[in-house]
């Protein structure tokens, strides 16, 4: 294992070579379906849960801006019916057998997930299929959705940090669809038809574009034969073409700040409301673990630069605090705060001082020593459930790196020095983007 890091470090990927796969992960197996569906098994026996979950590329990343939010549209109406089954049917085959539905949609994804006994697997795995394949989308079920998603909209835009990220996403990403919430605006969610939801669903919602992971009380070849069974029947169609050549020219989609950039909104709110960061780097980019030990020096935890400093300090802000979302395109790492109006230009000069202090000097071994194992112990209480080794399995082989990131983070983690992150400093906290949401009176 430490071979092949340093040999994934060295090449600047850290994509697990096709031929090394087996071996790279004892427990885990992988398999691709006739009909191009990806599958990822691991057996978990330590209770009697099996978990079915699939990971289909369809996010904000892959929309149209005509079409923003068509995504999240779209998942939700799966949940509102089938051909077999009505959204209460629905509601009632997984909770009839003392099991969990769920789901979810970001900028690089949409996952749905069943978690059940062993002795019930069969209707949890057979309900994710009957979504994936057989929504209805029935005309009045896309009205009432359309009014839920409406209403999330306007309930978004009064919440002014929300708007600070929203308006640092559309800043920081000119051309890239990463500039788009996840729920669209009122205007494309409002014109989207009935039409544009079936093309995106039979479009993106295929076996070639969807990671399937079973994992818990279940063995390899059984879950496999289960799965072959259960999704069969799932369109084989390659996916549009967008999701071909999104990764060939997203880079010059997400082109960097050549200078800093500052952007306000004035509302009649309390606070001001603060958004300021930059662009960075796929999750697969050898640059990347370094950048998350760099977040977390920053503005993880009450113990982390930004927090003493701004809050523990000088009492400037409500919550401050660091973010290094992993994404399949080009990244951020994104620096947030809530203040007094009065406190605004104080708070955004601290934070700027520092990021000049991450720059001007490596930080301390000890300092970097805490943050690679805090990143670490975050990192395995995230795996606490079940749900979650699968959304890691199968959400790490959606972005490209394979399942076997999700045993190798750690070890990368712990490789990376104080010189690392002077290096990733330099290189990536350059030409910044200033978001702010605040009262006419901040300063």
């Amino acid at each position: 294992m430490r071979r092949l890091t340093a040999a994934l470090i060295a090449a600047g990927l850290l994509i697990v070579p096709q031929a090394s796969r087996a071996a790279s992960r004892p427990g885990v197996t992988r398999h691709v379906l006739d009909n191009g569906l990806t599958v990822i098994i691991k057996e978990n026996p330590q209770s009697d849960l099996v978990v079915t979950e699939a990971v289909v590329r369809a996010g904000p990343r892959v929309e149209e801006s005509r079409q923003a939010g068509i995504t999240f549209f779209v998942r939700a109406m799966l949940l509102r019916g089938t051909g077999r089954r009505s959204g209460a049917e629905i509601a009632e085959a997984i909770e009839s057998v003392g099991g969990q539905l769920g789901g979810g949609t970001t900028a690089d994804f949409t996952a749905l997930y069943t978690i059940t006994t062993s002795r019930h697997v069969d209707a949890g795995m057979n309900l994710v299929a009957d979504l994936l394949t057989d929504a209805r989308f029935d005309p009045q079920d896309v009205e009432t959705q359309r009014r839920v998603s409406l209403s999330r909209i306007a309930q978004n835009t009064d919440q002014p940090l929300q708007q600070a990220i929203d308006l640092f996403n559309a800043t920081l990403y000119p051309y890239h669809s990463y500039a788009q919430s996840v729920f669209g605006t009122a205007e494309s969610v409002g014109s989207l038809t009935r039409d544009d939801l079936v093309a995106f669903y039979r479009g993106y919602f295929t076996a070639p574009n969807i990671v399937l992971v079973v994992t818990g009380n279940i063995a390899p070849d059984v879950a496999l034969n289960k799965v072959r069974r259960a999704f069969g029947g799932l369109r084989a169609d390659p996916p549009p073409r967008r999701t071909g050549w999104l990764r060939a020219v997203e880079r010059a989609l997400a082109p960097a700040p050549q200078a800093p950039q500052e952007i306000r909104q004035t509302r009649a709110i309390s606070a001001a409301w603060i958004a300021l960061g930059y662009l960075t780097v796929p999750v697969g980019h050898r640059d990347f673990p370094a950048l998350r030990v760099l977040n977390a020096i920053l503005g993880e935890g009450q113990s982390s630069r930004l927090f003493v400093a701004i809050r523990e300090k000088r009492g400037l802000a409500y919550q401050v605090g660091s973010a290094l979302p992993p994404r399949a395109g080009p990244g951020y790492i994104r620096l947030s705060a809530g203040t007094a109006p009065p406190a605004l230009s104080a708070v955004v000069a601290e934070m700027l001082e520092q990021v000049e202090r991450l720059r001007a000097d490596a930080p301390p071994a000890d300092e970097v020593e805490k943050a690679r194992r805090g990143v670490i112990g975050r990192y395995a209480l995230a795996h606490e459930d079940l749900e979650a080794h699968a959304f890691y399995l199968g959400w790490y082989e959606m972005l490209g790196v394979g399942y076997e990131f999700d045993a190798l983070f750690p070890e990368l983690i712990a490789r990376v020095t104080p010189e690392d992150v002077l290096r990733v400093s330099r290189r990536y906290l350059t030409n910044h983007v200033l978001a702010v949401v605040a009262p006419p009176t901040a300063r």
